[in-house]
């Protein structure tokens, strides 16, 4: 009988040791996969939000290190006479002349609508451009784009402040950007109108 209970209490000393044993590798491979995944998790969620922020803000170019606006598209606005578009082609800009084609009325339904500025670089520029649109009454700045390159045109955009019905007497500062020095070497000032109908 006392071999028995010796032999007993031996496997019963085992088993529970086992048994930790056991516990303690399985908790440990579950540990690692639960990090893995969560690591994997963040890597993917990091990859969306970088591709969301890139898709959602402007792009700097590569060569340059400018930053271009997202709404910029290449080619010019439609709309155009015959006339102006032969204009454009036989004019031929002069070192240190900057050419600035805008929409005198910036015609907007409501506040929070868009409305065509018709903002454009045209090809014959020799610089980039960007445009900051302020009220003359009060300074504030309605709208800011970025970068624009020869050949490029913003038509359509939405204010900074939702403006109540009215016409706002505003000036549109169209600031030249050298290509190669990346230096703002002058501004035009266009003197524009800001409808806002509703």
């Amino acid at each position: 009988m006392n071999d028995t209970q010796i032999t007993q209490e031996k496997v019963s000393e085992k088993d529970p040791a086992s048994g930790v044993v056991n516990n303690k590798k399985g908790g440990e491979k579950g540990k690692k996969k639960a990090l893995l995944l969560i690591l994997l998790f963040l890597i993917v969620a990091g990859a969306a939000g970088g591709y969301w922020w890139y898709t959602q803000n402007q792009v700097m170019d590569a060569t340059t290190k400018y930053w271009f606006d997202k709404l910029a598209q290449d080619g010019s606005l439609q709309g155009k006479t015959p006339t102006e578009v032969q204009g454009i082609l036989n004019s031929v800009v002069e070192e240190g002349m900057f050419n600035v084609s805008i929409n005198a009325k910036a015609i907007f339904n409501d506040g929070k609508s868009e409305g065509s500025i018709g903002l454009e670089n045209i090809p014959e520029n020799r610089y980039y451009c960007r445009v900051v649109i302020r009220r003359d009454d009060t300074n504030e700045v309605l709208y800011e784009s970025q970068g624009l390159k020869p050949g490029q045109y913003i038509d359509k955009i939405k204010l900074k402040k939702n403006l109540p019905a009215g016409n706002y007497d505003c000036t549109a500062q169209v600031i030249a950007t050298d290509p190669e020095s990346l230096d703002d070497i002058g501004q035009v000032q266009v003197k524009i109108q800001v409808n806002v109908l509703n």
